[in-house]
């Protein structure tokens, strides 16, 4: 089911709150806790990486980073913070920080670890940060 689901989102255009990104064999789908909706201040974002077949990448099997760079990316370009990554059940958490409201790119990037049959891979997601959360929840 995973499989098909990730083959059907890789085919929609891209205004879905999840926004899914390709290289290669290697597919990814991200999701910004809890709606999609960046902040000033820390996030955690949840990224669904599989590989063709709809086998799942985690840090098992992958030498995964993820670099976060205020604007857009550029190749060469210093990252402003690289974030430690996690296994969650089968994705891959991060918890993030964004100094003030504007655009950012998520570039996550990785290699095979011994064993793994995909090739290194590049995933990068624009988004942007709103204000600075303030401490309410608004989902009543």
């Amino acid at each position: 089911m995973k499989k098909h689901l990730l083959t059907l989102l890789l085919l929609v255009p891209v205004a879905l709150a999840h926004e899914v990104e390709k290289d290669g064999d290697v597919g990814g789908l991200i999701h910004i806790e809890p709606t999609d909706n960046p902040v000033v201040g820390n996030n955690v974002a949840r990224f669904e990486i599989n590989q063709k077949g709809g086998i799942p990448i985690n840090m098992k099997n992958c030498t995964c980073t993820l670099n976060i760079y205020a604007g857009a990316y550029k190749a060469g370009a210093k990252p402003q913070s690289t974030v430690k990554l996690l296994t969650d059940k089968s994705d891959l958490k991060a918890t993030f920080h964004l100094p003030e409201a504007g655009p950012y790119t998520l570039v996550l990037s990785g290699k095979p670890r011994a064993g793994a049959s995909f090739k290194a891979f590049t995933l990068q997601w624009a988004i942007r940060a709103g204000g600075a959360s303030d401490g309410h929840d608004h989902d009543h």
